[in-house]
C-alpha cells in the first residue's frame, strides 16, 4: 500500500522524497493547479510564496543550526536549495523558480513517487498518511480533520511583499551594499527624513485590500507584520525596523538618509528583486501608486504585489514523532502543525517521513534529543496548548539552557546541539 502525502509544499515534498528514498511507494496529492490558494502563483511543488531566503548560514544562529542538522539528517530539499543558491554566504537565498523546478523534477522523476493533481477532502483511516496541507487549508479537508482532531481555533494573518523588475528601477536613486560591509547582495533605496515621513503617512492612510479582523492586536504573526501595521505602532518604527539604515556604507551623493528600502535578488540573474520585510495588505492599486511616487520606483514594473492571507494550524494534535494522537497511521508536517518558516516546514516533512518509514518497517520510533534545535522544536510542538495562537519558528529558547560563563554559553549550546543531532542521526540510521 502506498503512503499518502497530502500537500506538495516544502513539507510534503520533503516527506515524499524521504520515504521514496527509503524504498516506500508514495502517492503525493497536490490540489494545484485545479484549486489555487490566495498566496500561490504557480502549480509547482515547493513554491516559495513569501521570501526567497531560507535563513541564516551563521553557525551560532538558530536557523543556521537547524540547517546544519537537516544536512546531517540528509534532507533532500536542503541539498536542492544549495543547488539553487544565489547571493553571498551569510544566508541561504535561492533562485525561487529554479528551486521549485529542482524539487518538481526530483519528485516527478523518482520511481517510487506518483504525483496526483487532485484535491483530497477525506482520508481513509487505515491508510498511512503524512498530512501537510499548509496553513492555507480550508474547505472539506479542514472540516474532515477538525471532526477527528478538534476544531482549528488557531488562526492568524500572514503577508507577502512586492517584487519588481530590476531594470525598471532608477539606479540614480539606489545603491548596492550589505549592512556592515559584508558583500553587495542588497539594493538600497535611501529616503530622506522628509521622504520617510511622507511614506509613513501614505501607509497609514492607504486603503487595505481586505480588512476582515486584521485590526485585532493578535491577528497578525508578529515576525511577519505588514509594513502598515508596523507604521501604526509609531512613526519611527519602520526606521528602526526593516527600513533601518544601520551598518550601510551610504554613498556621499545621498544626504540626510533617514531610512532605506532594501531589495534582494529573487533569481540568479537578478532580473527580479523582492522588497525585504515589506509585507503588506494595502490594495494593489494603492501599492503601485505609493511606491511609484518615490523617484527610484517612478517607472517600476511590479511582477508581484503584496497581499495578506489567513493561516490556520492545529496546536496540540501530534506527539514527539509528529504522529496523530487519534490515529497511529497519520502523521502531520509543515506549518499546519504550528511551526513557522521554510526550514521548519522542511524539517517537519523530514521528521514525519523518517517516522512513517520506521513505523511501517516495524522499527521503534526514536525521539530526538531536546538539546538539538530540531528536537527542541519538536518538543515545543508536542507540548503546544490548544490556546496557542501564534506559530513557532526555531530559536535558542527551544533548547535547555547551558551552564558556564556567559561568554562561553553561545558556543557551548551550538557544540551540544551538534553532538546531539549527530548521535540522533546514527541512532536513526541517517548517517551519510
Amino acid at each position: 500500500m502506498d503512503v499518502w502525502v497530502i500537500g506538495g509544499g516544502l513539507a510534503g515534498s520533503e516527506a515524499a522524497l524521504t520515504l521514496a528514498d527509503l524504498g516506500f511507494p508514495v502517492t503525493l496529492f497536490e490540489m494545484r493547479p485545479a484549486v489555487m490558494t490566495p498566496a500561490h502563483k504557480t502549480s509547482k511543488l515547493a513554491e516559495l510564496v513569501c521570501s526567497n531566503s531560507l535563513g541564516s548560514l551563521s553557525t551560532d544562529n538558530a536557523k543556521g543550526e537547524l540547517l546544519f542538522e537537516l544536512k546531517v539528517l540528509g534532507s533532500s530539499l536542503v541539498n536542492l536549495a544549495f543547488e539553487a543558491q544565489i547571493g553571498g554566504d551569510k544566508a541561504l537565498v535561492v533562485d525561487r523558480e529554479l528551486f521549485s523546478t529542482l524539487v518538481e523534477d526530483a519528485v516527478r522523476s523518482h520511481r517510487n513517487i506518483t504525483v496526483v493533481r487532485a484535491e483530497i477532502t477525506e482520508i481513509p483511516k487505515d491508510v498511512p498518511c503524512i498530512i501537510a496541507p499548509g496553513p492555507l487549508i480550508k474547505g472539506d479537508l479542514l472540516h474532515f480533520l477538525e471532526e477527528r482532531e478538534g476544531r482549528c481555533e488557531a488562526q492568524y494573518y500572514d503577508a507577502t511583499s512586492p517584487s519588481i523588475l530590476s531594470e525598471t528601477i532608477d539606479m540614480d536613486y539606489a545603491f548596492w551594499g550589505n549592512r556592515f560591509g559584508e558583500g553587495s547582495d542588497y539594493l538600497n533605496v535611501p529616503l530622506s527624513k522628509e521622504e520617510y515621513y511622507w511614506f509613513v503617512e501614505q501607509l497609514l492612510n492607504a486603503r487595505e485590500a481586505h480588512r476582515h479582523d486584521f485590526d485585532k492586536p493578535d491577528a497578525f504573526f508578529e515576525r511577519c507584520l505588514p509594513v502598515e501595521e508596523i507604521a501604526r505602532r509609531g512613526k519611527e518604527s519602520l526606521a528602526f525596523g526593516p527600513m533601518r539604515p544601520t551598518g550601510l556604507a551610504i554613498p556621499e551623493k545621498f544626504r540626510d538618509v533617514h531610512a532605506v528600502i532594501q531589495l534582494r535578488k529573487e533569481n540568479a540573474s537578478g532580473t527580479i528583486l523582492n522588497m525585504v520585510g515589506f509585507q503588506t495588505g494595502i490594495s494593489h492599486t494603492e501599492q503601485i501608486s505609493i511606491f511609484k511616487q518615490l523617484p527610484a520606483f517612478k517607472n517600476a514594473v511590479f511582477v508581484r504585489l503584496g497581499q495578506i492571507h489567513q493561516n490556520r494550524f492545529l496546536p496540540g494534535v501530534v506527539n514527539k514523532f509528529f504522529q496523530s494522537r487519534t490515529n497511529r497511521l497519520w502523521f502531520y508536517a509543515g506549518q499546519f502543525t504550528g511551526t513557522e518558516g521554510y526550514l521548519e516546514a522542511i524539517a517537519g516533512g523530514l521528521w514525519a517521513g523518517i517516522n512513517v518509514a520506521r513505523l511501517l518497517g516495524g522499527e521503534k520510533l526514536i525521539p530526538l534529543p531536546e538539546e538539538s534545535m530540531l528536537g527542541g522544536l519538536v518538543t515545543y510542538i508536542e507540548q503546544s496548548l490548544p490556546e496557542v495562537k501564534q506559530p513557532m519558528g526555531v530559536n535558542w529558547g527551544l533548547v535547555p539552557p547551558v551552564e558556564g560563563k556567559k561568554s562561553e554559553r553561545k558556543q557551548k549550546r551550538v557544540d551540544r546541539a551538534r553532538i546531539a543531532i549527530e548521535y540522533a542521526a546514527r541512532e536513526l540510521g541517517r548517517v551519510t
